[in-house]
């Protein structure tokens, strides 16, 4: 019997050496991969742009030329906001809510430039760096209340001395004004379309833009953005 026991720990011997010597002459034994580590989402995703709201919004009117009797022009539902696509002339807006001097003879020279102007009740004042007249040497005046798109540029706010025509015919002792009451109104989120420009009303406000180069606006009671390329949002929360 001790000698069968023996026997039986010398063959476990061979067998682990002969086991040992198999490894290390290149033998392997094969471990499967761990299963993959799922991996975390990027977050969610910037919103759309104003731009890119523009391009997705309906058209609800079709294209009208600057030459016709009524000039494409809009009003949003709040009645904060109203728009016409019109022209400039030597630096004369055709408005047909204020008075200008666009058909003055002295602007005849000038070329005739495709713009989109907004007028507006309730708004927030500039910032400093979109101040963009020093309003005849007195650097006073430069008020909120408009934005003007032209084909290269945006600009919100002009050199005033009084309220808008959308302030005194809508604001706290705005008077009736049937040129005003006629504008139509553009439900939010359509649009309307002229000259290569669109607007629509957003988020209480109305973004217009050119969609040939992304310049545009976005205007609403309580802040503004201007922006394309080469263009800095400029906002305050504080509206007049």
């Amino acid at each position: 019997m001790v000698l069968s026991l023996h026997r039986a720990s010398r063959v476990a011997a061979l067998l682990l050496a002969a086991a040992a010597g198999a490894v290390l002459t290149g033998c392997s034994i094969t471990v499967p991969d761990p299963p993959p580590v799922p991996t975390l989402n990027a977050g969610p995703t910037d919103p759309p742009s104003y731009l890119e709201r523009l391009k997705a919004a309906p058209v609800v009117q079709p294209t009208d030329g600057v030459t016709s009797t009524a000039l494409p022009q809009f009003i949003s539902d709040s009645r904060n906001i109203a728009c016409v696509f019109t022209t400039s002339q030597g630096g004369n807006l055709n408005q047909p809510w204020e008075p200008n001097n666009y058909g003055d003879r002295a602007n005849g020279a000038a070329p005739i430039i495709p713009v989109t102007n907004c007028l507006m009740v309730s708004y927030p004042q500039p910032a400093p760096a979109d101040i963009a007249d020093n309003c005849a040497g007195t650097n006073l005046g430069y008020l909120g209340g408009t934005a003007l798109l032209f084909p290269d540029r945006a600009l919100y706010g002009g050199c005033r001395a009084g309220v808008t025509a959308m302030e005194a015919a809508f604001g706290v002792d705005g008077t009736p004004n049937p040129d005003m009451d006629a504008i139509p109104v553009l439900a939010s989120g359509m649009a309307m379309e002229s000259q290569g420009y669109r607007c629509a009303p957003l988020d209480n406000g109305v973004a217009c833009a050119n969609l040939a180069d992304g310049i545009g606006f976005f205007i609403a009671s309580g802040k503004y953005e201007i922006f394309g390329p080469n263009t800095q949002a400029g906002s305050t929360p504080t509206a007049s």
